[in-house]
């Protein structure tokens, strides 16, 4: 038996709706079990109380509109398919539902033809996401099983806005949970990072079956295995994984959850609504109260306008250095990158927000200048990490200090990874191997 929640102030509207969906259900043999709610207040209640395989919702209520209610059922049971049945015929608030978690949209009057069409979809649809047991991909990327579902995510890494994006809907945007996933996407994008640096273009495939999820990196045969060894070396809970010709692949067990839930304050599951005095509409439950903070981007004039010029002339100057990294570069040549990023260091040193920075760069230019033979020897590797560091430089100073960030270490943890990998190329082949694992600790501190 399939439960449904009509949502509608208007009861007329509520007759219609419970008759089309009766004689839906008569005609094709399905049970339908039909509730309904005058408010968006009642409705998240009933949500709280049980599931509802289709809500239709109304977007104009009093109390609370059609909009939040669908924003907060969605957070409590993402599997309920929400279709807003409305006469509202302003597109932002048609767009405003949508984006906040309801399926389609049906205007009034409603045409009982296309009604009932639909309905046949929306039953279909409410079906298959309630039988994700079955698994339907024969050919998957993982190292592990072939048996996953058919849906899979891809991205390609060919600039870092890519590999950012991997990132945050990761960490930020999804509604996700593993366990391990922040060590498994740390690890990932370290090694994409790397690959990046290279002129490495991998891709990051991400699959799923009931009891686990998949991040497999393809394009891996590229970077040298010292490389990957070292970076695993630095993670060691991330246990779970293989290597193949070509792929590096991570098994995480998974689940999903909302972590909206745990925000929302619960709804009184009886409501009392007093229509002939409408201050009881006081409730606790505005909207307001729901919306998120988004960070505004800030422009931050820490330091001193000396050191400030001081520090994009050395910047500039070692951006022109690491471009020819990679040509017939001379030891005098290495000698001045080793001394700009001592500079750099010094300025960005003196100031808390900076510091971290600083002291990378420093590091970086004292290993440099410790294994010059070996940075000439490796020109042709290191060149395109070295590019992309001098521009990582100035991007730094143009965000933080030009443009604004949300964030005044926006850009420390980038400065800081590909300081420490360009390090850890010229010391991999040290003595003393550990000292060179040392160098990629930052590429897991985020």
């Amino acid at each position: 038996m399939k439960k449904i929640l009509i949502v509608d102030d208007n009861n007329s509207n509520r007759i219609l709706l419970r008759t089309l969906l009766e004689e839906y259900g008569e005609d094709n043999g399905l049970k339908l079990d039909i509730r309904e709610a005058v408010n968006g207040l009642e409705a998240v209640a009933a949500a709280q109380k049980e599931h509802f395989s289709l809500i239709l919702m109304d977007i104009m209520m009093p109390y609370m509109d059609g909009i939040e209610a669908t924003k907060r059922i969605h957070a409590l049971d993402s599997k309920a398919m929400i279709i807003a049945v409305s006469a509202v015929d302003d597109g932002e608030r048609q767009q405003q539902i949508l984006i906040n978690g309801a399926e389609d949209y049906i205007a009034k009057p409603i045409n009982a033809d296309i009604f009932t069409a639909r309905l046949g979809n929306y039953f279909s649809l409410i079906a298959s996401r309630h039988s994700e047991g079955r698994k339907f991909n024969p050919e998957a990327a993982n190292l592990f099983t072939q048996e996953t579902f058919s849906r899979k995510i891809l991205f390609y890494v060919q600039n870092e806005d890519d590999l950012a994006q991997f990132w945050e809907y990761y960490l930020v945007d999804s509604n996700i949970r593993c366990e391990s996933l922040s060590d498994a996407i740390r690890t990932v994008y370290a090694l994409a990072s790397i690959g990046l640096k290279m002129g490495v273009h991998l891709q990051i495939i991400v699959e799923k079956c009931p009891e686990n999820m998949y991040i497999t990196l393809v394009g891996v045969n590229e970077i040298d295995a010292k490389i990957i060894k070292l970076v695993m070396s630095k993670n060691p809970s991330v246990t779970d994984y293989k290597m193949g010709v070509e792929k590096f692949c991570i098994r995480l067990p998974y689940h999903c959850e909302d972590p909206v839930l745990s925000t929302l304050p619960a709804v009184q599951e009886t409501i009392v609504v007093d229509v002939a005095h409408p201050s009881v509409t006081d409730t606790n439950v505005s909207m307001a109260t729901y919306t998120s903070v988004q960070g505004e981007k800030q422009v931050y004039n820490y330091m001193e306008s000396e050191d400030m010029e001081d520090l994009k002339e050395y910047v500039g100057k070692l951006n022109s250095l690491m471009l020819i990294v990679g040509g017939e570069i001379e030891r005098h040549e290495v000698d001045e990158i080793s001394d700009n990023l001592q500079r750099i260091s010094r300025i960005s040193s003196g100031y808390i927000e900076s510091y971290t920075i600083g002291r990378a760069l420093a590091s970086m230019g004292h290993v440099i200048r410790d294994h010059s033979n070996l940075f000439i020897t490796k020109s042709n590797d290191l060149a395109p990490m070295c590019a992309a560091f001098g521009r990582d430089l100035g991007k730094w100073i143009q965000l933080i200090f030009v443009e604004g960030t949300t964030s005044v270490n926006y850009m420390d943890d980038t400065i800081v990874a590909n300081a420490q990998m360009i390090e850890s190329m010229l010391t991999m082949d040290d003595a003393n191997s550990s000292d060179a694992a040392e160098n990629l600790d930052d590429i897991f501190d985020f």
